[in-house]
């Protein structure tokens, strides 16, 4: 039975999905949508790379055999706990290719955008149909799946997601098109279970590959399409050679009856060579085919042919950056590719032509094909007439996994479309949420995610202090969800997802909030409230606001500056007298148990000559703002932390490579210490405290998660469940369950106990063998009793759920013997408290429900 909180939580999110759905259709219906994808996109590489315009080389090779070493080092905490999955399995992030298994079609393979391989052995329905593969690399974006003709032991994968936007010639990543890593080329001979290198990428993370393809008749022979160019291996992945020479090679197909015929389209976002190269000898000589092919087009060109009559064959091609620039051109040859013919003009990829597009064939109809774009069309007439099939969107939120009812929403930003090789009416689409599933066509779809944790958390992520089962975050394309204590989570906001907060005293009242700082909020009996906050300058992409854990009242919100409420968001004020910090916008923030200490660290400027980032601090509730970056790197600040038990220390992470990734500073900031020791040369984006043990610290990054018992003395992996390789972009505490969370960007969220300090907790009881809290709970007083077996400095203290001391009981010398120290608790709330013991020992930690 539902609480009446969870009730109220249940018909709150309710009375809201049908606003989202129309928030989705609206934006849909954006006449002069510009594609949000290339901002996800930017703020991905900008996090990579900057100061650079790509990424050093070796440096993520580096980064994982550092990795590597670190997970080896983690004997020192003892307990043999392990990360657990919360989910979302019933939501799905972003995926951009699928392949059937060519021995049973059953078995499909799924290729994400940073969330690995994934297999389901169903088809892709139930509630659990889907399995990670690990393949024993740090392997996020798999952009493309191909088996030999006929085997389905021997098969390829390519890996990375690169756009690149500005096009230099080089095929390497700028930027603001890099999504997801990834290291070339993987090979197995076992049908998944064991991979190795066959194109080694992974000294070049700028690269990437967008298609394979086996040649029919001869498995020996693969085929690559990459940003730069085509490769081709005679020996089965042993050794590989460049065939044609080009800027972003987007696809590629081969003749199953005549293999020496090959077409491959070339270029996006207006690269120089674009166009449609056909070759008649295997790949040796290649032409451009320019007849009927649209000369200016500026996205990107994806190819298939009809499987029962070969020399068909379509091609997909996109123009726009925006809706005003907006072109799509679906072409179709009888002759593989010799010869075009444009069938149709109808504008399906839209403001996603250089993003998200593709075209199939039926396996027994050359002319039934499925068109993807936005959203779905079908023909049955060769492509003359499109039929709009599907609406876009996030789509409806549905608790049940295993639901896989047809319906006419297709997630917007579609990928990849495979219809079934032997059943005409099943065809697959790939998407921004995962993956869909048809069994008219092509008519009607329906959600095919059971069990694919592949949803891409930003920063942001929250957790209830006084319920352990809710908990909420922002998701890349997917909205902003809700946990309540299952692997379902739901969507209470549509539109793509920032960051979240959670009232500290009432869990009903909560934050969702979009893109530059777009802020709502939910409260009982009210629903979804804008929050109008007064701001200057321009908002980070992904902007942050915080609220106190001491007053859900305030809340802070960055900017170009810092605006503050004192009312939980009905009025705001710009602090700092109105002005900005330096100019930039804050990327990253957090406020000290004190409400009017605050930390907030701006985002690099990178046009125009723009200026660093930089760090401040108020300590006067944002009357004034002091400038204490210091030896801090100019690399995005990407999180911020205050030791709930001293507000004058600090934490800060930074992305990038090339500089130190985990500073502290004892002082509010005046001086800072790089803490990174031999933690990996890698973009870090969260860093937390735990409460009851300070020095304990975790961080995590773009490959998994890290401890620290010394206060960033010594780092250790913290990685046990978790995938090969996990982007880590948040990680909060669960103070009523003592669980450690963490939000990433690509295989949903995790779970696991904190470290407790073992060592610390033996002496202790062999100098408190009778430590006990009586009565407990407690309403009006509760006693404290332990004995000691010599003379001991203690601290004793209270604290709540997060930490933070309540009262100082007792700092004194108490002598051996037993000792009873009485604790009144009427003035105390009703809920969870810690009473802290530290001495020589260590601390001692016993929980206290007051009533």
């Amino acid at each position: 039975m539902l609480s009446p909180l969870k009730l109220c939580l249940a018909l709150a999110l309710l009375s809201i999905l049908s606003a989202c759905e129309k928030q989705a259709e609206e934006k849909l219906a954006n006449a002069d949508k510009v594609s949000g994808a290339y901002e996800a996109l930017n703020f991905m590489g900008e996090r990579l790379n900057y100061p650079e315009s790509e990424m050093p080389k070796g440096a993520f090779t580096d980064a994982w055999r550092q990795h590597l070493t670190l997970q080896n080092n983690g004997g020192g905490r003892g307990g043999t706990e392990t990360w657990e999955t919360m989910g979302p399995v019933n939501r799905a992030g972003r995926a951009l290719s699928l392949a059937f298994n060519p021995q049973n079609a059953n078995t499909l393979w799924l290729g994400t955008a940073s969330g690995g391989l994934w297999r389901s052995h169903t088809e892709g329905l139930g509630g659990d149909a889907w399995e990670y593969v690990p393949t024993g690399f740090p392997v996020l974006g798999v952009s493309t799946i191909a088996f030999a003709p006929g085997d389905s032991t021997t098969m390829y994968i390519g890996t990375g997601e690169v756009y690149n936007y500005q096009a230099a010639g080089t095929g390497a990543a700028y930027r603001s098109t890099r999504g997801s890593y990834g290291m070339g080329i993987l090979k197995s001979t076992d049908g998944g279970e064991n991979w190795e290198m066959s194109l080694d990428w992974s000294y070049d993370q700028n690269r990437g590959i967008w298609m394979i393809k086996v040649h029919p008749n001869d498995p020996q022979i693969v085929y690559a399409a990459t940003t730069n160019g085509v490769y081709r291996t005679m020996n089965g992945g042993n050794d590989w050679e460049e065939v044609l020479s080009a800027t972003m090679v987007t696809d590629l197909v081969i003749h199953p009856e005549s293999p020496d015929s090959i077409v491959v389209g070339v270029g996006n976002l207006g690269s120089p060579g674009r166009g449609i190269f056909r070759s008649t000898d295997g790949g040796d000589n290649w032409d451009q085919i320019t007849e009927n092919i649209p000369p200016d087009f500026q996205g990107k060109i994806q190819l298939n042919f009809a499987p029962s009559e070969p020399d068909i064959l379509y091609a997909s091609i996109g123009n726009g950056f925006s809706s005003a620039e907006g072109a799509t051109w679906l072409c179709r040859s009888t002759d593989f590719g010799a010869s075009w013919t444009v069938v149709n003009q109808t504008d399906y990829s839209l403001w996603q032509g250089w993003f998200s597009h593709d075209v199939d064939v039926s396996a027994t109809d050359p002319d039934h094909i499925v068109a993807i774009g936005i959203t779905t069309w079908r023909s049955t007439d060769g492509g003359q007439n499109l039929i709009y099939e599907t609406d876009g969107g996030i789509g409806p939120s549905n608790p049940d996994p295993a639901d896989n009812t047809p319906g006419n929403v297709v997630h917007s930003d579609c990928h990849d479309v495979q219809f079934h090789p032997t059943n005409p009416d099943i065809v697959y689409v790939v998407s921004d949420g995962g993956v869909h599933r048809s069994t008219d066509g092509g008519q009607t779809f329906a959600f095919a995610n059971g069990g694919l944790q592949t949803c891409q958390f930003y920063n942001g992520f929250s957790t209830a202090v006084t319920d352990e089962s809710i908990a909420m975050g922002g998701l890349q394309d997917n909205g902003t969800i809700l946990w309540n204590g299952d692997d379902t989570w739901t969507v209470i906001l549509g539109g793509d997802g920032s960051w979240s907060a959670i009232n500290p005293v009432d869990p009903s009242i909560y934050y969702g909030s979009s893109q530059r700082l777009n802020v709502l909020r939910n409260t009982p009996g009210f629903g979804w409230e804008n929050m109008d906050i007064d701001q200057i300058g321009s908002a980070a992409f992904i902007a942050p606001y915080v609220i106190s854990a001491t007053n859900g009242n305030i809340l802070y919100a960055g900017h170009g500056g810092v605006s503050k409420t004192l009312n939980g968001g009905d009025s705001w004020s710009i602090t700092n007298g109105g002005a900005s910090l330096d100019g930039n916008p804050v990327l990253s923030m957090e406020v000290a148990s004190n409400p009017d200490v605050v930390y907030a660290a701006t985002a690099p400027t990178t046009i125009f000559g723009g200026t660093r980032s930089g760090l401040f601090v108020t300590e006067d509730g944002g009357n004034s703002w002091s400038e204490r970056t210091g030896i801090l790197p100019d690399r995005y600040p990407m999180d911020i932390t205050v030791d709930p038990t001293n507000e004058a220390i600090a934490y800060v992470t930074f992305s990038g490579f090339g500089s130190g990734h985990v500073y502290k500073t004892l002082d509010y900031g005046e001086n800072w210490i790089d803490i990174s020791g031999d933690l990996p040369d890698l973009p870090t984006n969260a860093v937390i405290v735990d409460p009851l043990y300070p020095d304990h610290v975790y961080i995590g990054n773009d490959f998994g998660v890290y401890a620290s018992l010394d206060g960033g003395e010594t780092w250790e992996g913290f990685q046990e469940g978790l995938y090969d390789a996990v982007m880590v972009f948040d990680l909060k505490i669960s103070p009523t369950n003592r669980k450690l969370r963490a939000a990433t960007h690509g295989n949903g969220a995790f779970q696991r106990d904190l470290v407790e300090p073992a060592t610390g907790t033996q002496n202790i009881a062999a100098s408190l063998p009778e430590v006990s809290i009586f009565p407990n709970p407690a309403r009006e007083q509760t006693n404290l009793r332990f004995r000691l077996t010599d003379t001991r400095q203690l601290n004793i203290r209270l604290l709540d759920l997060q930490g933070r001391v309540i009262r100082q009981l007792a700092t004194e010398t108490f002598a051996n013997g037993e000792h009873s120290l009485p604790i009144p608790v009427t003035d105390l709330a009703s809920g969870n408290y810690f009473l802290q013991i530290q001495g020589s020992f260590g601390v001692h930690v016993e929980k206290l429900l007051v009533e």
